[in-house]
């Protein structure tokens, strides 16, 4: 019978690519010391890249994850190099925990790739990106996060290339947004390029509004007796008539939805509010007093403590919110040839299904907001390392935006808990840079078995 070696030294050389990249995994039934760490600044020029360093401890058990930032923007000035360890630092996997060390890198040059055309046979990538890259032939570069489909018969464990890291130098300028490099055969399987694949991790609660169908937004007007209190951050919301709300509802106001003059300058301009700087802009508030006609929320407090007059408001700026889904899935096809990475097929790019906890009672046609920052993913950009909230303020399925009708989207239904709605595609998938960090890294394994 064979015995495993008790002790085994592994040596990591690679560059170190844009975004957060994946160095090392501690085996199975072996204990790891990490002894030492360098990474060197090889860029032409006079470019001071910085390099974080990352161990990410998850408990095996919740799957809560702790990243300890041993080092932090370490500076490499031109022609020199950083220690990141020289001791040891011990790393672990056990059934309690599991340990991997991480390197995340900043650098001039970064920019996003748009498409990938792959030619098998000659293992040449067309690389598109979104900006200017700014190369030349034989520059040495560093692709990372491309993700790629591919049969499912190539034994291939990995859809993100590349992996493991390795650096690449311009075969081609075919333009400014597009060059060629080689990148090796895949033994007769061609590739796929994908946009950036998208997975559900978990979303906030009460992440989908109803805006039209049952359930949705009962508008109202501001009118001539509302009021701001500034000292206390109190607005009273008169309306034309009977409003029929109760302490405890929920409202949201559109931005420039209400508009005052104030003291301050004598009233000699305008101001429409919530400004997407204010405390209120885009935010779910919650009714503290009512009478027939008005009702009161809290919008926080303002430095200007002038007096505040009411001018004039936007017709049916101001929403009661009826209606909110949890969502518990949600699977998104960000471009061209996403459609079978999920359980869900045949998405469009830019396509996104909903999974709420509860049936919907929504029709083809009727509206839904999905609020700001309430639907986690992780990505293959940077092999679902990070989580990234949506939609963010930038993206046009946000209120914050004016694209895709401010946030206001269209529902098809898919079943009775499930709803399609259209947020746009992604236009990135992978980051393009010139090399300008090497690593290396010594580490002793032993086996605990």
């Amino acid at each position: 019978m064979a015995i495993a070696p008790v002790n085994k030294f592994v040596s990591i050389a690679v560059p170190v690519s844009p975004g957060l990249q994946k160095l090392y995994e501690v085996p199975t039934g072996t204990s790891a010391l990490l002894l030492y760490t360098q990474v060197s600044n090889v860029g032409i020029g006079v470019t001071y890249p910085t390099v974080t360093f990352i161990q990410k401890r998850t408990s095996r058990s919740t799957g809560n994850t702790r990243d300890i930032r041993v080092i932090k923007d370490a500076e490499i000035p031109p022609n020199d190099a950083v220690i990141l360890i020289d001791g040891r630092l011990v790393l672990e996997k056990t059934p309690v925990i599991l340990d991997q060390i991480y390197v995340q890198g900043t650098q001039q040059g970064v920019g996003i790739i748009t498409n990938v055309l792959y030619d098998e046979p000659s293992g040449i990538a067309t690389v598109f990106t979104k900006t200017n890259h700014n190369f030349s032939v034989d520059d040495p570069i560093t692709l990372a996060g491309i993700a790629f489909t591919c049969s499912g018969s190539t034994g291939i464990t990995t859809t993100i290339f590349p992996d493991p890291q390795q650096s690449y130098s311009v075969d081609t300028v075919v333009g400014v947004k597009e060059f060629s490099t080689v990148v090796g055969s895949s033994k007769g399987y061609p590739h796929f390029y994908n946009s950036a694949i998208h997975y559900f991790e978990r979303a906030r609660d009460n992440a989908v509004e109803v805006v039209t169908g049952t359930g949705g937004y009962t508008s109202f007007t501001a009118t001539t007796g509302t009021s701001y209190n500034p000292a206390n951050g109190n607005l009273v919301i008169k309306t034309a008539s009977a409003h029929g709300l109760s302490v405890g509802d929920l409202i949201r106001i559109n931005d420039g939805g209400i508009t005052f003059t104030c003291a301050t300058d004598s009233n000699g301009s305008l101001h429409p509010y919530p400004r997407s700087t204010d405390p209120a802009s885009n935010k779910i508030l919650t009714i503290t007093a009512v009478t027939t006609d008005t009702f009161t929320v809290n919008v926080g407090t303002s430095s200007d403590t002038s007096t505040h007059t009411f001018h004039s408001a936007v017709a049916n700026s101001i929403k009661k919110i009826n209606s909110r889904f949890n969502v518990v899935n949600a699977v998104y096809n960000g471009g061209p040839g996403i459609k079978d990475v999920h359980e869900e097929t045949g998405l469009n790019a830019g396509e996104i299904v909903l999974t709420f906890d509860r049936a919907h009672n929504l029709s083809a046609g009727n509206t839904i907001m999905i609020v700001d920052n309430s639907l986690i993913f992780t990505c293959t950009m940077d092999n679902r390392a990070t989580e990234h909230p949506y939609p963010r303020p930038t993206d046009p399925a946000s209120r914050k935006t004016s694209g895709l009708n401010n946030g206001i989207l269209s529902v098809s239904i898919k079943s009775t808990t499930k709803i399609l709605v259209q947020v746009g595609p992604s236009n990135s998938g992978g980051y393009f840079a010139p090399l300008e960090m090497e690593l290396i890294a010594s580490i002793l394994e032993n086996s605990t078995a």
